[in-house]
């Protein structure tokens, strides 16, 4: 059904302005109640009558999702506007371009987007003369959603263009929700957190004084730069690219022979994902509780581990993965068991015998960062580490600063650098990298070394 518009007439326009706006319902024609439905509000705001009734005939047994249509009708643009800061539910507007004036709806457009900050609306412009208001011109100009000649808008036409509006309105709609919900999530979080830690309350409302106070809380959850246990020697470097890191590395022992280690970079950067590392840190320490209760050896069993903490982050939705490498290492066997989530660079390991040449391999093992897919598997793997080798480990914060083209000539050039016998800030001047310079990314190492002999100290 066309509808061929005809001149202005104001003098109707007039008559039908006397009463400010009216609502209007259609329920199906079955004689169902009104009540049992929901409805999309829709505003339509023409001086001409006919258009008005014309569009409640072309719609009126429109139904989406179940929801039939809720018309509120203006015949001014200034009549449309106490409407409009009224009722927030209107989900779409049928708005002409002249009316009292000749850029009436475009003037009512810059007031609904600028002036209330409405970008939630869908805004259709209908005119029945399409030369006043150029198409391209105003759909470049102005933020509406769809520009249509009223003698162009068959039933079929106007159906269409309705039902894309309230798909884009329901999409956007949905969109604000989840951002709100995830938020409410990780506020939720952030308090059980400093509920379950007495320690960390002090220092997490020192966090919200400034973005200092969240480095030291992160720093005091690194473990010392040095430790050692049996033959072996941890040892660790963390440079966050600012205030805050997205990268985490730790070590400890799980019982009297028995170390674990792992490095993480979480994604992002800043604030959200310094709460991870946080959120990742107790993560652990729940295991390690667990542990030393005889309750769970999950702590030992790194696939395991990867695959718990991938199906917890997940399911609190945190939208955060971590690219991490996890380990643990008997110090009696020598024996390393590892598990990989999507960490690269891939572990260095290098081996120098005593009067032998040094050997130097990457563990590569590719696999998928916890927090991104539920179908992620993680295995685990074994090796043993023979006197006098190391194991170094880096965030990719790493590669971005050497000066290499292309990734592999990076690790070609990691892979050359005597590891077992550098300290790491030695290491890094070899490398030419300058941490009190700003940081494009944060960048940490772990080194792992077992010495040559029983009796022997680290280098």
């Amino acid at each position: 059904m066309a509808h061929n518009v005809a001149p202005k007439d104001n003098t109707k326009a007039r008559e039908a302005s006397a009463s400010h706006h009216e609502l209007m319902m259609f329920a199906e024609d079955n004689g169902a109640p009104m009540a049992e439905y929901q409805y999309w509000t829709v505003l339509i705001v023409d001086d001409d009558p006919e258009i008005h009734q014309v569009t409640l005939l072309a719609l009126r047994d429109f139904c989406f999702k179940n929801h039939k249509l809720k018309f509120i009708h203006a015949y001014s643009a200034a009549a449309a506007k106490p409407i409009l800061a009224a009722h927030n539910d209107i989900a779409l507007i049928l708005l002409d371009v002249v009316m009292e004036t000749d850029d009436a709806g475009l003037t009512l457009v810059r007031y609904i987007r600028d002036t209330l900050q409405n970008h939630l609306v869908r805004i259709v412009l209908r005119t029945g003369q399409p030369g006043q208001a150029p198409e391209q011109q105003v759909v470049q100009d102005y933020d509406i959603n769809d520009y249509r000649s009223k003698t162009e808008l068959t039933v079929q036409r106007l159906t269409t263009t309705v039902l894309s509006a309230l798909r884009a309105f329901t999409a956007i709609q949905q969109l604000a929700q989840l951002n709100a919900t995830l938020e409410a999530k990780v506020q939720a979080r952030t308090s059980q957190l400093a509920a379950s830690n007495q320690q960390l309350q002090q220092t997490l409302a020192e966090l919200q004084a400034g973005e200092r106070a969240g480095k030291q809380l992160q720093f005091n959850l690194l473990p010392p730069a040095r430790f050692s246990c049996g033959d072996y020697h941890f040892s660790h470097v963390l440079y966050p690219s600012d205030y805050l890191s997205g990268d985490f590395v730790d070590y400890f022992n799980a019982d009297e022979h028995q170390v674990v280690f792992y490095i993480a970079d979480v994604s992002g950067h800043g604030v959200a994902s310094a709460f991870v590392t946080v959120y990742l840190k107790r993560f652990i320490s729940t295991y390690v509780e667990r542990y030393q209760q005889r309750s769970d050896a999950t702590l030992l069993d790194p696939a395991a581990l990867l695959h718990a903490l991938n199906s917890e982050l997940l399911r609190e939705n945190i939208k955060k993965y971590i690219a991490l490498f996890y380990a643990v290492l008997d110090t009696r066997t020598h024996q390393l068991t590892y598990a990989n989530a999507g960490a690269f660079p891939w572990p260095l390991l290098q081996k120098k015998p005593l009067q032998q040449r040094a050997t130097s391999r990457y563990l590569q093992l590719k696999s998928t960062p916890v927090g991104m897919f539920d179908f992620a598997r993680y295995h685990n793997q074994t090796l043993s580490l023979a006197a006098g080798s190391s194991l170094l480990l880096c965030s990719d914060g790493l590669l971005d600063l050497l000066p290499q083209a292309t990734t592999k000539l990076k690790l070609q050039f990691l892979q050359q650098q005597d590891v077992v016998n550098t300290e790491l800030p030695e290491l890094l001047q070899r490398l030419a990298i300058d941490v009190e310079q700003p940081l494009p990314d944060d960048l940490t190492i772990l080194k792992v070394t077992r010495s040559q002999t029983p009796s022997q100290k680290p280098s």
